[in-house]
């Protein structure tokens, strides 16, 4: 998960997951459970509840060095500030 900001809006932040090709090639399985978490969050209103922003499979990284990485699948979500879940449980 990464902290970054919305290009247009700069104050405006957002969590966004990137999933790795290796994951992904895994299985069938590791795909359906994105295609899921990506379906349950579009389901899903609260406020105590993460929202998804948007997601697609044409993420394209580039990193300090100028190194590319193409192809990625993203799900951007609203940031909430406070540290993560696991480290309040």
């Amino acid at each position: 998960m990464y902290l970054c900001e919305n290009i247009k809006d700069p104050s405006k932040k957002i969590a966004l997951k990137l999933l790795k090709q290796e994951f992904l090639s895994k299985g069938k399985h590791h795909i359906k459970s994105v295609e899921q978490e990506i379906s349950i969050l579009h389901g899903l209103e609260h406020k105590n509840i993460t929202k998804i922003i948007d997601y697609g499979s044409e993420g394209v990284v580039v990193k300090a060095s100028g190194k590319r990485i193409e192809n990625l699948v993203y799900i951007m979500l609203e940031y909430i500030d406070g540290g993560i879940l696991f480290d309040a449980v």
